[in-house]
This record gives C-alpha cells, structure tokens and sequence, in this order.
C-alpha cells in the first residue's frame, strides 16, 4: 500500500510540474489585473446621493471587479458611478477579459498538450493496474512475439499488462480485439519505476516476459525484476549464445532463443513429425488441426541461411544427422565436413550446385522475405516435389506466405508466443512437451488415434487443461480412493449424464505426488490423492469433467456403471 501511495503521489507530481510552469504568467497577468483594478477602484473618490464623497471598500471593489471579469455586470453599486469611475471601469473590463482569455487559452494548451495527456493516460493505466483484482503478467514489447503472446493468452483467460516505449505500437494494442481492456504503459521497460508502476510488486503479478527486439533491454528487464520482485520468475527472449549465457547466470526461469527453438523444430518436422503436430496444436490456441508430413527417409535438405540461423540449424542437423547442403554467403564455422554452396539461393545454378533436383526439402531462411520467396519459386522451378519451409520476417508479408502454400513457415514472433504459451497457460503442459521430445512416433501415434476415436465423426475445437486429485478440485473422487472400488484414470472420461457415454477427451500426462511421472497413462491405471493430469479434448469437456469431480454422487454412478460393464 505504501508502494502504490508513493506511486500515486509521484505522478500526480509530475503531472503538477507539467501543469504549472505553464500557467505560471497567465496567473500572474490575472492576480495583477485584479490587483490594480480594485485599487483604482478603491483610490477614485464616488458621489453619494446626498452630494457627499464616498469610496468603496476593498471587499465592495473586489465585487464590482469579479462581476465586470466575468461579463455578468450586476450594475453600478453601491451608487451611480462618477465619469472618473466610468472610465477606470472601461480599463477594468477590457483587462481582465483579456487576462482571463489569455488564462483560459493557456489551460487549454496544457490540457490538450500531447506531453501532458500521456501522462494523464498513464496516470490512469496506472490507477486501473492497482486496482486490479485478478492476477496478471507484465509482457515488455509489443512486437510481433508480444502481440501473439497477448493474444494467446487472452484465449486462456489469462489478463497482462504490456509495455512498449512506441506510441504507435501502443494505440495498436489498445486497438486490438480483447475480451478485456489491455492495460497499455507507454514507458522504457528497462527503467525500474516503470516495472513498479506495471504492478512488478503486486502480490497479482504472476511474471514478467521480456520480449522486446534488444538483447540488452531485456536483460535489463530481468536483472530489475530479479531485485524488485525476487519472487516473479521472468522469461526473457535472447538472440545470442553470450546473452542466454549472462540470463542464465542468475537463474532467469525461462531463456528461449528463437533461432534455435526454429532449429530443432526443423528437426523435429523432419525426424518426429507427429510429434511436431502435435507439439503445434497443443501450443498454439489457433491451431484446431493435427497434420503431419511424410517426410522421405533418404535425400538431402537445402538450408539457405545466413548469419545466426545458418549456424544454429547446421548445429542441429548435424546433431539429428540430417544430410543437407548449406547455401550461404559466406561458409558456416560449425563443423569442417559439411557441403557448402556460395550465394543467397535465388538463382537457379546456385540450387544446381546444391543438387537441388535430388533434394527432399529446402529451407529458405534468410532475413530477407523477398529473397526468401524468391528461393522457394526458383526451388520449385527446379523440382515440384520439394518439401518447402519459409522464414517469414516481417509481421506485414503475412498474407504472401500465407498464399504461398509452403508446407511450413517460421514465424519468429509465433515461434516465442508458442514457447512462452508453453510454459504460462497449463503448468503440466512443458512437462509433457519434455516427454514428448523422447516419445517413440508409435506412441504419439497412438495418442492421435485414440483422441479421434472419441471424437468420431466430430471437428470441435481442441483444449488441453489440468486438475489435481485434491479437496480443492475433486472433492468428489477422493472418498473413493484407497478403497476397493479405487477409481482408475478411464473412470475421469466418462461423461457424468444418464447413458455414461465416453468424453471426448484423453489424458497425456499424470504426475504422482512423489514426482513420478506417466506420459499418456493407460485407462486403467489406478488414481492416487494429490494425483495431477494433464487432459486433451473438445473444448467444453473440461466442464463436464469438473461437474464429475465435484459430485461424489455422479462419481459413484460413473463407477458403478463402468464395473457392472466390466463384469
């Protein structure tokens, strides 16, 4: 509370300063006119009715003067005026019009100055974000990785604040399609008042992504956040080996760099495409689809890359013993033995030289989208059957890439979103990615196949959620555990209504309270209090299982029906 007083207090200060220089002269013209019109007033003798002198005191003169300002005119009081009174009344009203004009036009020019209404908006953003009441991130950057992460989880329910030093790029975000309000500051992410005024020291705060475009800037956003709020863990995007190395050095939580997560998804595309599938709808909310390639076990791939990316997929597909031909610039300093081919890959004898007709796939990945879209035409040219993958850099190409119809596009902003998403949305969730990174293809087969049995012929959208076996979520289940009639994890998918008909939803993960862990545990695997699971389905599913849970009445007649079936 003292923390946000004193936050109080320093803008609405700042806000003072801003105000007050301006209207410094405006309200000295205006105490000096008034000040010399009723001592006029006050010096110039009256006549009275009777003949005698009078003269009007301060508080009469004052009254003659605030009504002539203000163009009301109460007439001449307390007696008809003299010519000499008539004539400092002409100087009184023509002076303080003019004075209060001059005033009320400086107010004008403070208040629409568009210095001082952004510190009023942000004197506002900052008022809403203290008086939140549900919990919330801090996402520093609103580029195409924090407009994707926003979104995503908007979709989840999950409320941000989000900071950008661009006013452009903030209206955007104002402007963007929300179920909420997004709370936008206008501010350098890196400064720590700008943190705390985020909410970096609310008990709501559930962490801070750093994500703008420098390295720099989000290590400072770390470093600030570690010391103002040792307890909110930060993910951080970094774009080089030394910035992950200097993140990881004070335990940042999560590090993702985009061109190696861009790396081994190539990898996985080529090597475990289910499990790339897979990985992709459960960690993109815009996904509601599970297609895989059939990539071809022999033939070579073309990379054309330069820079960063080059060396990161060369890393990686020397490592997944991917054969391909590099085709770059200049030669990549990763591993002495690989097949390199000088140029960008937009001419037709440079893919020559790489074998482009005996290849399987190509990927275009410079920074580049039209040198990019230029590879994959010529590429085509030179072999239809091309497996094709495009790197696409900037936010604005999307719609060409979209009608490009590649078979996969590297959107670096998504490739962030999806990682962060990972790990924000579902705690189990990038613990079941960890198991499927070693998962045999059979396997994630089968979990594909088993969630389409219980779809049938159904499309709906796809959800993953998770739940604990505790008082909190499942007071139903638990006075049936450690019983005879002990549930099992097929007894969690059956739809509590009167025909008990299968949900159409599967279980991918269960951790045991000891930190034992069973990636997608058969139906009739035996539940334990405390008890966590990680479940995949139709959207809505979530619900009737909760309402299953809840009820030990709806339980029992779950069970009771599953064992007189199975009898």
């Amino acid at each position: 509370m003292e923390s946000t007083h004193r936050t109080r207090s320093r803008i609405r200060g700042a806000a003072m300063w801003l105000l007050l220089p301006r209207l410094r002269a405006p309200l000295i013209a205006l105490i000096v006119t008034y000040s010399v019109s009723i001592l006029g007033l006050v010096l110039i003798p009256g006549q009275a009715p009777d003949g005698g002198v009078y003269y009007l005191s301060f508080l009469d003169a004052f009254f003659v003067v605030s009504y002539t300002a203000t163009t009301i005119g109460f007439g001449e009081i307390p007696h008809p005026f003299t010519a000499q009174q008539k004539l400092w009344m002409l100087f009184v009203m023509y002076s303080t019009v003019i004075a209060w004009l001059y005033a009320i036009g400086s107010v004008l020019s403070v208040i629409s100055d568009p210095g001082f209404r952004r510190l009023r908006v942000y004197q506002r953003t900052v008022g809403r974000i203290q008086a939140r009441k549900q919990p919330f991130w801090i996402v520093c950057g609103y580029g195409g990785a924090g407009n994707q992460v926003i979104r995503f989880m908007d979709q989840s329910g999950i409320r941000s604040v989000m900071i950008d030093s661009d006013q452009t790029r903030a209206d955007t975000a104002k402007l963007s399609d929300m179920t909420y309000e997004l709370d936008v500051l206008v501010g350098d992410a890196s400064e720590p008042q700008t943190l705390v005024d985020a909410g970096v020291q609310s008990a709501l705060c559930r962490g801070v992504l750093a994500l703008t475009d420098h390295n720099q800037t989000n290590l400072t956003i770390a470093t600030n956040t570690r010391i103002l709020a040792p307890r909110v863990p930060v993910h951080a995007r970094s774009e080089s080996d030394a910035n992950t190395r200097n993140l990881r050095s004070f335990n940042t939580d999560v590090v993702i760099d985009p061109c190696r997560v861009a790396a081994h998804s190539l990898t996985q595309l080529i090597r475990k495409p289910r499990a790339f599938a897979l990985y992709h709808e459960l960690v993109d909310p815009d996904f509601n689809r599970i297609e895989f390639l059939n990539v071809p076990d022999s033939g070579h791939w073309i990379v054309c890359a330069g820079d960063r990316l080059a060396d990161t997929i060369t890393e990686a597909f020397l490592r997944a013993e991917i054969p391909f031909c590099l085709v770059s610039p200049e030669v990549s300093t990763i591993g002495d033995s690989i097949t390199w081919v000088q140029g960008l890959g937009t001419e037709a004898n440079t893919l020559r030289q790489a074998r482009i007709a005996e290849a399987v796939g190509i990927v275009a990945g410079t920074n580049d989208d039209g040198d990019n879209l230029s590879i994959l035409l010529t590429a085509q040219t030179e072999n239809e059957c091309l497996i094709t993958v495009a790197r696409r850099n900037k936010p604005t190409s999307e719609p060409v890439f979209r009608q490009g119809n590649f078979h996969h596009v590297l959107r670096e902003g998504r490739i962030i979103a999806q990682e962060m998403y990972a790990r924000i949305t579902t705690p189990l969730l990038h613990q079941f990615i960890g198991q499927l990174e070693v998962m045999p293809e059979a396997l994630v087969q089968g979990i594909i196949e088993k969630l389409n049995l219980r779809l049938g012929n159904q499309s709906p959208e796809l959800a993953h959620f998770d739940m604990s076996l505790d008082a909190q979520d499942a007071p139903g289940v638990l006075p049936f555990l450690n019983t005879a009639r002990a549930p099992k994890v097929g007894d969690l998918l059956v739809d509590p209504g009167a025909d008990h008909l299968n949900m159409p939803l599967i279980c991918l993960l269960l951790v045991r309270i000891n930190g034992d862990v069973v990636p997608f545990p058969g139906e009739d695997l035996s539940l334990e209090e405390n008890d966590r699971l990680l479940l995949w389905g139709a959207t809505g599913s979530h619900q009737r299982l909760h309402l299953l849970i809840r009820r030990a009445d709806l339980f029992e007649s779950v069970l009771s029906s599953r064992r007189k079936t199975a009898g």
